[in-house]
């Protein structure tokens, strides 16, 4: 399965990166949390199933929560 990370800054600049699972996309977006928690806005995980995007994990500076 692929997913996708996004983190999304206060400034409404973002990053993402392609993960082969949800544990490397969640230190991925973590790490990112880490490196920049004042500008650090939102991280979410999507998993790829054909053309859609299903939102699997969402993080703000509360933590993670499921859809």
């Amino acid at each position: 399965m692929t997913y996708y990370a996004r983190v999304v800054f206060e400034t409404n600049a973002s990053v993402a990166e392609r993960h082969d699972d949800v544990s490397a996309a969640r230190c991925w977006i973590e790490a990112e949390k880490n490196a920049s928690p004042g500008s650090f806005r939102l991280g979410q995980i999507f998993e790829r199933i054909t053309q859609v995007r299903e939102i699997v994990a969402t993080c703000d500076s509360n933590g993670w929560q499921s859809p």
